[in-house]
């Protein structure tokens, strides 16, 4: 049975491809813009036109990371914004649509991202899948928003729904840590601001082991705090990572928050100056175990140059 991945060619696109089929899963297609015309690859453009069904059926699972970058230095206009709206709502209702004319041999589930944005930053309050969120500025609607255009997905055509609020996604080949690699390196590195704000994180491969856990158990649905138990600050992250190179690092050159602020813009830079502590309670109850549960053990695998 294939698994279609909107979005596959981001680095936890290509990571979660690679586990899949590790698990078996062979019949792997990825969705992006264009096409690359190498193996099982589809456009937007045909998803919409509903012509590959009999190509890609049966479907397992469907599995959306469609979306612009949130936290990038590209200026936040008008027009990114509307990027980032479009690459994550308007791709979501393409698969909306794509699976109600699919009549028959709909997919087993829907599995969509989200992000812990989705809850207002606090340094003390403690959220869960169900602690409510998703109206406090732009990012916390987008991520409200994002969730409820697949909503058509589990209400209209009855397929299984799990949506996953991920705290940031830690990955030797792509987002933060491939930024931040060299600096912290070279011992220039440090903490955001102060430090003190709540850090939620999870490693990709966590991240995409709970993919294929949603996809592989019929009991896993709604929302799943993407996320560790372990709840950390930025600074004892930053000090984390940076001890496990070898020899260990210093983490001593903090990033002052009107630096990120005047980068990202005020909207933006409220993500990494400020921050939720995230519990992944429905997660563990689940039955997903975490493959990475400590800073301390992601940050050993993070820092190995070479694996």
């Amino acid at each position: 049975m294939s698994v279609i991945i909107g979005g596959g060619k981001g680095f936890i696109g290509q990571r979660l491809a690679q586990l899949l089929r590790e698990k078996g899963f062979q019949n792997i297609w990825i969705v992006s813009r264009k096409s690359d015309g190498k193996g099982n690859t589809l456009t937007w453009d045909d998803i919409r036109s509903g012509n590959i069904v009999q190509t890609v059926k049966p479907i397992k699972a469907i599995v959306n990371l469609a979306g612009a970058p949130l936290i990038s230095f590209q200026r936040w206009t008008d027009a990114y914004k509307n990027e980032v709206v479009q690459s994550r709502i308007g791709t979501t209702k393409t698969f909306v649509d794509f699976v109600q004319d699919l009549k028959e041999d709909k997919p087993e589930v829907y599995v969509s991202m989200s992000g812990v944005g989705y809850y207002k930053p606090d340094p003390v309050k403690e959220y869960t899948e169900s602690s409510e969120g998703g109206d406090f500025d732009f990012i916390s609607r987008l991520a409200r928003d994002w969730e409820q255009a697949s909503e058509p997905i589990e209400t209209k055509s009855n397929v299984r729904r799990v949506i996953l609020r991920s705290g940031a996604v830690l990955g030797s080949t792509g987002g933060m840590i491939q930024s931040m690699y060299w600096p912290f390196f070279f011992s220039v590195g440090g903490p955001i601001g102060n430090g003190q704000q709540p850090f939620p994180w999870i490693h990709v491969d966590d991240v995409c082991l709970l993919i294929i856990h949603a996809i592989q158990n019929s009991h896993v649905h709604g929302v799943l705090n993407a996320c560790t138990p372990e709840l950390i600050n930025n600074k004892e992250f930053s000090q984390t990572f940076a001890r496990a190179f070898s020899p260990p690092r210093l983490a001593i050159f903090p990033i002052p928050a009107f630096l990120m602020n005047t980068l990202l813009g005020p909207e933006r830079g409220l993500v990494v100056t400020s921050g939720q502590k995230v519990v992944p309670k429905a997660t563990l109850q689940s039955g997903y175990t975490f493959k990475y549960p400590t800073i301390k053990a992601a940050s050993e695998d993070l820092t190995k140059l070479f694996k």
